[in-house]
């Protein structure tokens, strides 16, 4: 009996020996299976357009706007970044009077509870429409899908007050808008 139980012992041991190989062969396969889904994840990306909502208002509004001293927004994100805050910067404004339009060279940072990026951005805002709109073109400088282009538009709204009681604003107005952000193929 003695015998058969070192055989089986034995034998055991002869079958454990090479399974020590497999648990390195193991972990290289779980950390393959994760790198196939990460780029998974991002081939998953490109092509794909993902869509942001933002309110915003005015907070300072130097003349002009520079960099060192832009005009400041403030207001709230949502959609593919999460819910959070929106801050911008616009650090060049040109008031068309023949046109009546307005061109801004802005930074734009969504800061959502899924995903954080900054947008320098070229809006021209139409003051011929009723109510005002704008579009906006630009690309992903910082964070989330850094290097993608985005595209926009806003309306003007919130006439006669603060936007969703945010601080005091500087003029009666609110944005609401969309930007997308367009992953390159």
């Amino acid at each position: 009996m003695t015998n058969q139980k070192n055989e089986f012992t034995k034998a055991v041991a002869t079958k454990i020996q090479p399974f020590k190989g497999w648990s390195i062969l193991l972990a290289l396969v779980l950390i393959a299976t994760t790198a196939v889904a990460a780029l998974a994840s991002n081939e998953n990306a490109i092509g794909h357009t993902f869509h942001n909502t933002f309110t915003k208002w005015g907070t300072n509004s130097p003349t002009p706007p520079t960099r060192d001293d832009p005009a400041k927004m403030e207001g709230v994100v949502d959609g593919d970044v999460g819910q959070g805050r929106f801050v911008g910067e616009a650090i060049d404004i040109v008031v068309d009077p023949a046109t009546n339009t307005i061109s801004i060279e802005a930074f734009y940072h969504f800061n959502g509870s899924k995903h954080a990026f900054t947008a320098h951005v070229y809006v021209t805002h139409n003051n011929n429409n009723n109510p005002p709109t704008a579009t906006i073109i630009g690309d992903v400088t910082e964070g989330w899908l850094k290097g993608a282009s985005v595209t926009g538009e806003y309306i003007v709204v919130g006439v006669g007050g603060d936007c969703l009681d945010g601080p005091p604003n500087i003029n009666p107005f609110c944005f609401q808008g969309e930007l997308d952000i367009k992953v390159p193929k």
